[in-house]
Protein backbone atom coordinates (compact mmCIF):
# COMPACT_ATOMS: atom_id res chain seq x y z
CA UNK A 1 0.00 0.00 0.00
CA UNK A 2 1.13 3.18 -1.07
CA UNK A 3 1.92 4.74 2.56
CA UNK A 4 4.84 7.62 1.89
CA UNK A 5 4.77 11.05 0.64
CA UNK A 6 7.46 12.47 -1.48
CA UNK A 7 8.28 16.08 -1.22
CA UNK A 8 10.64 18.59 -3.10
CA UNK A 9 11.83 21.87 -1.55
CA UNK A 10 13.24 23.92 -4.96
CA UNK A 11 15.72 26.37 -3.23
CA UNK A 12 17.89 28.85 -3.96
CA UNK A 13 21.23 26.80 -4.18
CA UNK A 14 19.81 23.54 -3.94
CA UNK A 15 16.96 21.03 -4.34
CA UNK A 16 16.24 19.23 -1.16
CA UNK A 17 13.68 15.57 -1.66
CA UNK A 18 12.51 14.37 1.34
CA UNK A 19 10.77 11.00 2.06
CA UNK A 20 7.85 11.19 4.90
CA UNK A 21 5.18 8.66 6.72
CA UNK A 22 2.14 9.02 7.53
CA UNK A 23 2.80 10.52 10.95
CA UNK A 24 5.58 13.33 9.73
CA UNK A 25 8.91 11.56 10.13
CA UNK A 26 11.19 12.29 7.63
CA UNK A 27 12.54 8.41 6.36
CA UNK A 28 15.01 9.99 3.64
CA UNK A 29 16.64 13.08 2.85
CA UNK A 30 18.94 13.89 -0.12
CA UNK A 31 19.81 17.18 -1.71
CA UNK A 32 21.78 18.32 -5.13
CA UNK A 33 23.36 21.65 -5.33
CA UNK A 34 23.01 24.53 -8.12
CA UNK A 35 24.79 27.29 -9.16
CA UNK A 36 23.53 31.04 -9.74
CA UNK A 37 25.93 33.55 -12.15
CA UNK A 38 26.01 36.64 -12.30
CA UNK A 39 27.72 37.67 -15.80
CA UNK A 40 27.05 41.56 -15.12
CA UNK A 41 26.60 43.61 -11.81
CA UNK A 42 23.22 43.37 -9.95
CA UNK A 43 22.54 39.65 -12.22
CA UNK A 44 21.33 36.69 -10.75
CA UNK A 45 20.71 34.29 -13.12
CA UNK A 46 19.95 30.20 -13.19
CA UNK A 47 19.48 27.46 -15.37
CA UNK A 48 16.14 26.40 -14.91
CA UNK A 49 17.11 22.90 -16.96
CA UNK A 50 19.75 22.60 -15.10
CA UNK A 51 17.31 23.01 -11.58
CA UNK A 52 15.13 20.38 -13.28
CA UNK A 53 18.12 17.35 -14.05
CA UNK A 54 18.66 18.11 -10.15
CA UNK A 55 15.54 17.59 -8.96
CA UNK A 56 14.82 14.21 -11.52
CA UNK A 57 18.25 12.91 -10.30
CA UNK A 58 17.24 14.19 -6.54
CA UNK A 59 14.17 11.79 -6.62
CA UNK A 60 15.41 8.85 -8.58
CA UNK A 61 17.59 8.54 -5.64
CA UNK A 62 14.73 8.23 -3.47
CA UNK A 63 12.73 6.11 -5.36
CA UNK A 64 15.93 3.95 -5.42
CA UNK A 65 15.53 3.72 -1.78
CA UNK A 66 12.22 2.46 -1.55
CA UNK A 67 10.14 1.85 -4.26
CA UNK A 68 7.72 3.68 -7.01
CA UNK A 69 4.81 1.87 -5.65
CA UNK A 70 5.28 3.48 -1.91
CA UNK A 71 4.68 7.24 -2.73
CA UNK A 72 0.89 8.42 -2.65
CA UNK A 73 1.89 11.70 -3.42
CA UNK A 74 4.25 14.22 -4.67
CA UNK A 75 4.37 17.71 -3.17
CA UNK A 76 5.99 20.74 -3.86
CA UNK A 77 7.49 24.00 -2.08
CA UNK A 78 9.58 26.30 -4.12
CA UNK A 79 11.63 29.47 -3.83
CA UNK A 80 9.97 32.64 -4.01
CA UNK A 81 10.68 35.99 -6.29
CA UNK A 82 11.93 33.81 -9.03
CA UNK A 83 11.09 35.07 -13.26
CA UNK A 84 11.35 32.98 -16.06
CA UNK A 85 10.36 33.81 -19.32
CA UNK A 86 9.19 30.96 -22.01
CA UNK A 87 8.09 30.56 -25.26
CA UNK A 88 4.45 29.27 -26.41
CA UNK A 89 5.52 25.86 -25.69
CA UNK A 90 7.10 26.31 -22.07
CA UNK A 91 10.63 26.72 -23.90
CA UNK A 92 13.34 29.30 -21.41
CA UNK A 93 14.19 31.91 -23.30
CA UNK A 94 16.44 33.40 -20.76
CA UNK A 95 17.93 32.12 -17.64
CA UNK A 96 16.09 32.32 -14.25
CA UNK A 97 15.98 35.08 -12.00
CA UNK A 98 16.11 34.81 -9.01
CA UNK A 99 15.59 36.94 -5.31
CA UNK A 100 18.79 38.04 -5.66
CA UNK A 101 18.60 39.97 -9.09
CA UNK A 102 18.62 43.67 -8.33
CA UNK A 103 19.11 44.60 -12.00
CA UNK A 104 16.07 46.81 -12.25
CA UNK A 105 16.94 48.62 -9.40
CA UNK A 106 16.91 51.81 -11.68
CA UNK A 107 13.23 50.82 -12.85
CA UNK A 108 12.00 50.88 -9.36
CA UNK A 109 13.25 54.30 -8.35
CA UNK A 110 11.55 55.15 -11.47
CA UNK A 111 8.05 53.79 -11.19
CA UNK A 112 8.20 54.82 -7.33
CA UNK A 113 6.15 57.77 -8.01
CA UNK A 114 3.43 56.35 -9.24
CA UNK A 115 3.31 52.62 -7.81
CA UNK A 116 2.61 55.24 -4.68
CA UNK A 117 0.08 57.19 -6.11
CA UNK A 118 -2.16 54.62 -7.50
CA UNK A 119 -1.86 52.46 -3.96
CA UNK A 120 -0.93 49.29 -5.87
CA UNK A 121 0.73 48.11 -2.33
CA UNK A 122 -2.94 48.32 -0.85
CA UNK A 123 -3.37 45.49 -3.64
CA UNK A 124 -0.68 43.56 -3.34
CA UNK A 125 1.31 43.92 -0.01
CA UNK A 126 4.21 44.11 -2.03
CA UNK A 127 6.43 47.11 -1.46
CA UNK A 128 8.27 48.15 -5.01
CA UNK A 129 11.44 45.78 -5.12
CA UNK A 130 13.87 44.36 -7.52
CA UNK A 131 12.43 41.25 -6.00
CA UNK A 132 9.05 41.39 -7.33
CA UNK A 133 7.75 41.14 -10.74
CA UNK A 134 6.17 44.68 -11.60
CA UNK A 135 10.03 46.25 -12.16
CA UNK A 136 11.61 43.28 -13.76
CA UNK A 137 9.05 43.44 -16.56
CA UNK A 138 9.81 47.48 -16.95
CA UNK A 139 13.60 46.30 -17.05
CA UNK A 140 13.12 43.91 -20.06
CA UNK A 141 10.52 45.76 -22.11
CA UNK A 142 13.09 48.67 -21.98
CA UNK A 143 16.34 46.54 -22.37
CA UNK A 144 15.37 43.28 -23.93
CA UNK A 145 12.38 44.49 -26.33
CA UNK A 146 12.94 41.77 -28.93
CA UNK A 147 13.12 39.33 -25.78
CA UNK A 148 9.89 40.53 -24.46
CA UNK A 149 7.89 40.38 -28.07
CA UNK A 150 8.83 36.74 -27.96
CA UNK A 151 7.67 36.23 -24.40
CA UNK A 152 4.68 33.86 -24.30
CA UNK A 153 4.47 33.20 -20.57
CA UNK A 154 6.38 34.47 -17.74
CA UNK A 155 6.08 32.33 -15.23
CA UNK A 156 8.54 30.88 -11.91
CA UNK A 157 10.63 27.90 -11.10
CA UNK A 158 7.95 25.58 -9.90
CA UNK A 159 5.19 26.71 -12.23
CA UNK A 160 7.82 25.49 -15.09
CA UNK A 161 8.61 22.41 -13.53
CA UNK A 162 5.28 21.28 -12.69
CA UNK A 163 4.00 22.44 -16.10
CA UNK A 164 6.78 19.99 -17.55
CA UNK A 165 5.74 16.99 -15.03
CA UNK A 166 1.92 17.48 -15.48
CA UNK A 167 1.16 19.04 -18.85
CA UNK A 168 -0.98 21.39 -16.45
CA UNK A 169 0.05 25.21 -16.57
CA UNK A 170 -0.99 26.71 -13.06
CA UNK A 171 0.59 29.17 -10.16
CA UNK A 172 -0.65 28.72 -6.52
CA UNK A 173 -2.17 31.16 -4.87
CA UNK A 174 1.30 31.21 -2.14
CA UNK A 175 3.68 31.67 -5.38
CA UNK A 176 1.81 34.20 -6.64
CA UNK A 177 1.51 36.20 -3.92
CA UNK A 178 4.91 36.77 -3.48
CA UNK A 179 5.37 37.98 -7.78
CA UNK A 180 3.44 41.88 -6.74
CA UNK A 181 1.07 41.01 -9.23
CA UNK A 182 -1.37 39.28 -7.59
CA UNK A 183 -4.59 41.22 -5.46
CA UNK A 184 -4.70 39.85 -2.11
CA UNK A 185 -8.30 40.86 -1.31
CA UNK A 186 -9.43 38.92 -4.56
CA UNK A 187 -6.91 36.46 -4.73
CA UNK A 188 -6.62 36.71 -8.41
CA UNK A 189 -3.80 38.68 -10.65
CA UNK A 190 -4.57 42.50 -10.31
CA UNK A 191 -5.90 44.12 -13.64
CA UNK A 192 -4.75 47.31 -11.88
CA UNK A 193 -1.00 46.10 -11.88
CA UNK A 194 -1.34 44.56 -15.13
CA UNK A 195 -2.92 47.20 -16.77
CA UNK A 196 -0.42 49.60 -15.04
CA UNK A 197 2.37 47.50 -16.76
CA UNK A 198 0.92 47.01 -20.22
CA UNK A 199 0.84 43.35 -19.52
CA UNK A 200 -1.62 40.87 -20.27
CA UNK A 201 -3.38 38.43 -18.07
CA UNK A 202 -2.88 35.74 -20.91
CA UNK A 203 1.22 36.65 -19.92
CA UNK A 204 0.99 34.62 -16.48
CA UNK A 205 -0.58 31.50 -15.62
CA UNK A 206 -4.04 30.56 -14.47
CA UNK A 207 -4.30 30.47 -10.52
CA UNK A 208 -4.55 27.53 -8.21
CA UNK A 209 -4.99 26.64 -4.56
CA UNK A 210 -1.77 25.40 -3.10
CA UNK A 211 -4.07 21.90 -2.25
CA UNK A 212 -4.41 21.31 -5.96
CA UNK A 213 -3.57 18.16 -7.32
CA UNK A 214 -2.78 16.86 -11.33
CA UNK A 215 -1.63 13.25 -12.16
CA UNK A 216 2.14 12.80 -13.23
CA UNK A 217 1.89 12.87 -16.51
CA UNK A 218 4.01 9.76 -18.51
CA UNK A 219 7.51 11.24 -19.97
CA UNK A 220 10.95 11.76 -19.44
CA UNK A 221 10.15 13.04 -15.82
CA UNK A 222 8.48 9.60 -14.84
CA UNK A 223 10.96 7.38 -16.93
CA UNK A 224 14.15 9.08 -15.24
CA UNK A 225 12.58 9.62 -12.23
CA UNK A 226 10.93 6.01 -11.37
CA UNK A 227 7.81 7.31 -10.66
CA UNK A 228 4.51 6.04 -11.94
CA UNK A 229 2.41 7.94 -14.00
CA UNK A 230 -0.84 9.10 -12.00
CA UNK A 231 0.83 10.06 -9.36
CA UNK A 232 -1.28 12.99 -7.65
CA UNK A 233 1.61 15.84 -7.69
CA UNK A 234 0.13 18.39 -4.96
CA UNK A 235 1.11 22.24 -5.97
CA UNK A 236 1.98 23.43 -2.98
CA UNK A 237 3.69 26.86 -2.50
CA UNK A 238 6.25 29.33 -1.12
CA UNK A 239 8.89 28.08 1.36
CA UNK A 240 8.82 31.10 3.35
CA UNK A 241 5.05 30.57 4.35
CA UNK A 242 5.27 27.05 4.16
CA UNK A 243 8.14 27.03 6.77
CA UNK A 244 5.80 28.91 9.12
CA UNK A 245 3.47 25.50 8.63
CA UNK A 246 6.13 22.95 9.07
CA UNK A 247 7.17 24.40 12.50
CA UNK A 248 3.89 24.80 13.70
CA UNK A 249 3.24 28.31 14.30
CA UNK A 250 0.46 28.55 11.41
CA UNK A 251 -2.10 30.01 13.86
CA UNK A 252 -2.25 33.78 15.06
CA UNK A 253 0.50 35.35 17.07
CA UNK A 254 2.61 32.69 16.61
CA UNK A 255 5.97 33.80 14.66
CA UNK A 256 8.99 31.85 12.94
CA UNK A 257 12.56 33.91 12.48
CA UNK A 258 14.38 31.84 9.76
CA UNK A 259 18.05 32.69 9.31
CA UNK A 260 19.96 30.91 7.47
CA UNK A 261 22.32 32.45 4.55
CA UNK A 262 19.53 35.50 4.07
CA UNK A 263 16.91 35.59 6.42
CA UNK A 264 12.99 36.26 7.03
CA UNK A 265 10.66 36.58 9.74
CA UNK A 266 6.98 35.46 9.81
CA UNK A 267 3.85 35.60 11.75
CA UNK A 268 0.31 33.96 10.28
CA UNK A 269 -3.18 35.56 10.71
CA UNK A 270 -6.65 34.68 9.41
CA UNK A 271 -6.76 37.68 6.45
CA UNK A 272 -4.32 39.36 4.13
CA UNK A 273 -2.07 41.69 6.30
CA UNK A 274 -1.21 45.47 4.91
CA UNK A 275 1.09 47.79 6.76
CA UNK A 276 0.11 50.99 6.45
CA UNK A 277 3.80 52.23 6.20
CA UNK A 278 4.44 50.15 3.50
CA UNK A 279 6.95 48.26 4.92
CA UNK A 280 6.40 44.14 5.04
CA UNK A 281 4.95 41.96 2.84
CA UNK A 282 2.30 39.53 2.96
CA UNK A 283 1.80 36.12 1.28
CA UNK A 284 -0.71 33.33 1.18
CA UNK A 285 0.19 30.26 3.18
CA UNK A 286 -3.24 27.87 2.53
CA UNK A 287 -6.30 26.97 3.74
CA UNK A 288 -7.49 31.04 4.18
CA UNK A 289 -3.81 31.42 6.42
CA UNK A 290 -1.74 34.73 5.63
CA UNK A 291 1.68 35.17 6.58
CA UNK A 292 2.82 38.70 7.19
CA UNK A 293 6.44 39.18 7.23
CA UNK A 294 9.69 41.26 6.31
CA UNK A 295 13.07 40.11 5.02
CA UNK A 296 16.66 40.80 5.51
CA UNK A 297 18.65 39.70 2.65
CA UNK A 298 22.50 39.61 4.83
CA UNK A 299 21.94 36.58 7.21
CA UNK A 300 24.55 34.19 7.62
CA UNK A 301 26.12 35.53 4.86
CA UNK A 302 27.35 38.14 6.57
CA UNK A 303 28.70 35.62 9.33
CA UNK A 304 30.59 33.76 6.44
CA UNK A 305 32.03 36.53 4.75
CA UNK A 306 33.91 38.00 7.77
CA UNK A 307 34.88 34.53 8.78
CA UNK A 308 36.67 34.32 5.19
CA UNK A 309 38.01 37.47 5.13
CA UNK A 310 39.76 36.95 8.45
CA UNK A 311 40.99 33.26 7.76
CA UNK A 312 41.88 30.60 9.86
CA UNK A 313 40.77 30.80 13.48
CA UNK A 314 38.28 33.35 13.23
CA UNK A 315 35.50 30.91 14.85
CA UNK A 316 37.48 30.66 17.32
CA UNK A 317 36.26 33.49 20.12
CA UNK A 318 33.67 33.61 22.81
CA UNK A 319 30.81 35.94 22.83
CA UNK A 320 31.55 38.83 25.74
CA UNK A 321 28.77 41.71 25.96
CA UNK A 322 31.94 43.29 27.86
CA UNK A 323 34.35 43.32 24.53
CA UNK A 324 35.59 46.44 23.25
CA UNK A 325 34.21 45.80 19.56
CA UNK A 326 32.66 48.20 16.32
CA UNK A 327 28.71 48.52 15.37
CA UNK A 328 28.23 46.74 11.88
CA UNK A 329 25.62 47.58 9.53
CA UNK A 330 25.48 44.75 8.16
CA UNK A 331 24.25 45.44 4.66
CA UNK A 332 26.57 44.05 2.10
CA UNK A 333 24.16 43.03 -0.19
CA UNK A 334 21.81 46.32 0.10
CA UNK A 335 18.10 46.01 2.07
CA UNK A 336 14.87 44.60 2.30
CA UNK A 337 12.84 45.14 4.76
CA UNK A 338 11.96 47.54 6.56
CA UNK A 339 13.00 50.35 4.25
CA UNK A 340 13.77 48.84 0.90
CA UNK A 341 16.98 50.25 0.08
CA UNK A 342 18.56 48.17 -2.34
CA UNK A 343 21.72 50.44 -2.23
CA UNK A 344 22.25 50.22 1.50
CA UNK A 345 26.15 49.68 1.88
CA UNK A 346 27.70 47.88 5.27
CA UNK A 347 29.23 50.19 8.05
CA UNK A 348 31.60 49.21 10.68
CA UNK A 349 31.03 51.70 13.04
CA UNK A 350 33.42 53.15 15.66
CA UNK A 351 36.64 51.05 14.21
CA UNK A 352 39.57 50.96 16.19
CA UNK A 353 43.06 49.80 16.02
CA UNK A 354 42.74 47.65 18.88
CA UNK A 355 40.21 45.41 17.71
CA UNK A 356 40.53 42.28 16.88
CA UNK A 357 38.75 39.33 14.95
CA UNK A 358 36.71 38.31 17.82
CA UNK A 359 35.81 42.27 17.79
CA UNK A 360 34.69 41.81 14.07
CA UNK A 361 32.94 38.38 14.51
CA UNK A 362 31.09 39.19 17.75
CA UNK A 363 29.92 42.66 15.98
CA UNK A 364 29.01 40.96 12.51
CA UNK A 365 26.67 38.08 14.65
CA UNK A 366 25.32 41.90 16.35
CA UNK A 367 24.89 43.39 13.18
CA UNK A 368 22.52 40.56 12.06
CA UNK A 369 20.75 40.36 14.88
CA UNK A 370 19.52 43.96 14.43
CA UNK A 371 18.26 43.47 11.44
CA UNK A 372 16.23 40.48 12.57
CA UNK A 373 14.88 42.66 15.32
CA UNK A 374 14.00 46.08 13.06
CA UNK A 375 11.66 43.57 11.28
CA UNK A 376 10.25 41.84 14.68
CA UNK A 377 9.31 45.44 16.01
CA UNK A 378 7.76 46.26 12.56
CA UNK A 379 5.74 43.04 12.77
CA UNK A 380 4.94 43.89 16.38
CA UNK A 381 3.61 46.98 15.59
CA UNK A 382 1.28 45.68 12.94
CA UNK A 383 -0.07 42.22 13.79
CA UNK A 384 0.70 42.74 18.09
CA UNK A 385 3.19 40.85 19.88
CA UNK A 386 3.54 37.12 19.59
CA UNK A 387 2.73 34.52 21.83
CA UNK A 388 5.33 31.87 20.51
CA UNK A 389 8.87 32.86 18.60
CA UNK A 390 10.84 29.83 16.91
CA UNK A 391 14.15 30.71 15.57
CA UNK A 392 14.89 28.46 12.75
CA UNK A 393 17.62 28.16 10.23
CA UNK A 394 21.55 27.57 9.83
CA UNK A 395 22.67 30.72 11.25
CA UNK A 396 20.05 31.34 14.42
CA UNK A 397 20.58 27.30 15.18
CA UNK A 398 24.22 28.06 16.02
CA UNK A 399 25.08 28.33 19.33
CA UNK A 400 26.47 32.08 19.16
CA UNK A 401 23.78 32.86 16.69
CA UNK A 402 20.61 31.88 18.79
CA UNK A 403 22.27 33.78 22.04
CA UNK A 404 22.58 36.87 20.12
CA UNK A 405 19.52 36.81 18.47
CA UNK A 406 17.48 35.62 21.92
CA UNK A 407 19.03 38.42 23.45
CA UNK A 408 18.63 41.13 20.99
CA UNK A 409 14.98 40.13 21.28
CA UNK A 410 14.81 40.85 24.93
CA UNK A 411 12.26 37.41 25.12
CA UNK A 412 11.89 33.73 25.68
CA UNK A 413 12.37 31.77 21.99
CA UNK A 414 12.27 28.15 21.04
CA UNK A 415 15.09 26.91 19.05
CA UNK A 416 13.71 24.69 15.99
CA UNK A 417 15.14 20.97 15.31
CA UNK A 418 14.12 20.77 12.29
CA UNK A 419 15.75 19.74 9.61
CA UNK A 420 13.66 21.02 6.95
CA UNK A 421 10.66 22.97 8.03
CA UNK A 422 9.51 23.98 4.38
CA UNK A 423 9.63 20.06 3.31
CA UNK A 424 7.04 19.30 6.31
CA UNK A 425 4.90 21.91 5.38
CA UNK A 426 5.09 20.55 1.60
CA UNK A 427 4.17 17.27 3.26
CA UNK A 428 1.29 18.63 5.74
CA UNK A 429 -0.88 20.36 2.48
CA UNK A 430 0.17 16.92 0.78
CA UNK A 431 -1.85 15.42 3.82
CA UNK A 432 -4.85 17.88 3.31
CA UNK A 433 -4.96 17.96 -0.94
CA UNK A 434 -5.05 14.08 -0.35
CA UNK A 435 -8.25 14.57 2.25
CA UNK A 436 -6.44 13.07 5.21
CA UNK A 437 -6.61 16.31 6.98
CA UNK A 438 -10.16 18.82 6.57
CA UNK A 439 -8.34 21.87 8.01
CA UNK A 440 -4.79 22.85 8.59
CA UNK A 441 -6.35 23.87 12.04
CA UNK A 442 -7.05 20.20 12.74
CA UNK A 443 -3.46 19.24 12.23
CA UNK A 444 -2.90 17.11 15.59
CA UNK A 445 0.41 18.29 17.79
CA UNK A 446 1.51 15.18 17.88
CA UNK A 447 2.99 16.33 14.27
CA UNK A 448 5.03 18.78 15.73
CA UNK A 449 7.89 18.04 18.36
CA UNK A 450 8.40 20.08 21.45
CA UNK A 451 10.98 22.35 21.13
CA UNK A 452 13.62 23.44 23.84
CA UNK A 453 13.73 27.05 24.94
CA UNK A 454 16.18 29.51 25.21
CA UNK A 455 15.67 32.54 27.94
CA UNK A 456 17.29 36.29 27.34
CA UNK A 457 20.36 37.47 29.73
CA UNK A 458 18.76 40.01 31.46
CA UNK A 459 22.21 41.82 31.29
CA UNK A 460 22.62 41.56 27.47
CA UNK A 461 18.90 42.49 26.72
CA UNK A 462 19.60 45.82 28.55
CA UNK A 463 22.68 46.37 26.88
CA UNK A 464 21.22 45.47 23.38
CA UNK A 465 18.69 47.92 24.07
CA UNK A 466 21.08 50.88 24.38
CA UNK A 467 23.29 49.56 21.34
CA UNK A 468 20.25 48.96 19.25
CA UNK A 469 19.35 52.47 19.23
CA UNK A 470 23.08 53.55 18.59
CA UNK A 471 22.49 51.06 15.33
CA UNK A 472 19.39 53.00 14.61
CA UNK A 473 20.62 56.35 14.87
CA UNK A 474 23.64 55.63 12.38
CA UNK A 475 21.48 54.28 9.73
CA UNK A 476 19.51 57.49 9.93
CA UNK A 477 22.38 59.70 9.75
CA UNK A 478 23.65 57.77 6.85
CA UNK A 479 20.71 56.78 4.31
CA UNK A 480 20.76 59.32 2.13
CA UNK A 481 24.72 59.04 1.89
CA UNK A 482 24.32 55.47 0.27
CA UNK A 483 22.99 56.54 -3.25
CA UNK A 484 25.70 59.42 -3.76
CA UNK A 485 28.54 56.37 -2.35
CA UNK A 486 26.77 53.69 -4.91
CA UNK A 487 27.03 56.77 -8.00
CA UNK A 488 30.20 56.16 -7.75
CA UNK A 489 30.59 52.99 -8.51
CA UNK A 490 32.82 51.74 -5.84
CA UNK A 491 30.23 49.12 -4.70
Amino acid sequence: MAELILTVDIGTSSCKVCVFNREGEILFSTKRDYPTFSPQPGFAEQNPIEIYKNIKQAIREAVDSFSASSFSALGFDTMLHSSLLVDGEGNPLYPLLNWMDTRSAQEVEDMRNEYRQYGFYKQSAAPLHTIFNPPRVRWFKKNMPELWRKTQKMVTIKDWILWNITGVLSCDFSTASATGLLDLRKVSWSKDILNWLQLSEDHLPPLCPPENVVPLKEGDFSADTGLMPGLPVVWGGGDGPFANLGEGAFREKEMVVTVGSSGAVRMCQLAPVFDPQERGWCYYLADGVWVGGGAINNGGIVYSWMRDLLGKGAEDFELDIHRERPLFLPFLTGERSPNWKANARGILFGLSYFHDFASLMQAAFEGVAFRVRSIYDMLCEIMGRPERVILSGGFAQTEKGKRVICDVLGRKVEVSNLPSASARGAFLVSLKALGEVKRLMEIPDAFFPRNPVLEPIAEHALFYDQLYELYWEVYRRNVDLFERFVALKLA
